[in-house]
């Protein structure tokens, strides 16, 4: 999967900045959302969170709760590009604290893309409340996700003698998750795809295609 010739030695002063603001943003929803958390953190194995918060997405204290995941999202899988990165060929000469700035700012115009685009289709179509249920399952399974790859994540970045095979691990884990949450998704929500199968086949092809397109060409 990744090519280990010539690794470039990570900094991980500020590395550690970046998993101790994740860990100070996880403390602080724990202690303001306890019972919340641990039932996301379980989605995977139980869909008791999407059926008891689904009509309580209007709270404001809500809103902390997922600005909040939202941050430890991006800081997470920006340091799973990252560390990626320091085994593939193309991206090595510049893996510093200025490359992982930069791919944090790509997710962030990236997910904002998204969202955006979301909103209008969905306004397009009339499909406001199937997008917010879609969306919400969406968010709710990838911040489940993000949880169960944080482990394994810090591991690999202060691993010195399996650096390699435990990024590779979580890198895979990464994508096995990715998949698992897209089949819970439809499974979830079959009847309201099939329903609008016009509508989703285009949510697909603008949310999870077209951003990345945009961004890719931006970058290069």
């Amino acid at each position: 999967m990744f090519e280990a010739k010539e690794i470039v030695p990570l900094n991980n002063d500020w590395i550690t900045v970046v998993f101790f603001t994740i860990l100070v943003l996880l403390v602080v929803l724990k202690v303001l959302y306890k019972e919340r958390l641990f039932h996301i953190s379980t989605l995977f194995l139980s869909k008791k969170y999407l059926l008891i918060y689904f009509n309580k997405e209007k709270a404001k204290s809500t809103q902390v709760f997922y600005i909040l995941l939202f941050l430890v999202r991006l800081l997470v899988v920006s340091l799973i590009l990252f560390l990626a990165s320091n085994y593939i060929s193309v991206l090595k000469a510049s893996l510093t604290l200025k490359s992982f700035t930069s791919i944090f700012v790509v997710l962030t115009v990236y997910f904002g893309l998204r969202y955006v685009i979301g909103l209008f289709l969905a306004f397009i179509f009339d499909l406001k409340n199937e997008h917010a249920k879609i969306l919400y399952d969406k968010v709710s399974y990838f911040n489940t996700l993000i949880l169960w790859v944080l482990p394994l994540l810090l591991i690999s970045a202060y691993s010195y003698n399996h650096r390699e095979i435990l990024l590779k691990v979580t890198f895979a884990f990464f994508i096995f998750l990715l998949i698992v949450r897209y089949t819970l998704i439809l499974i979830n929500n079959k009847n309201l795809i099939f329903n609008h199968l016009f509508y989703f086949i285009l949510y697909l092809c603008a949310l999870e295609i077209a951003p990345l397109i945009i961004i890719l060409k931006l970058s290069i």
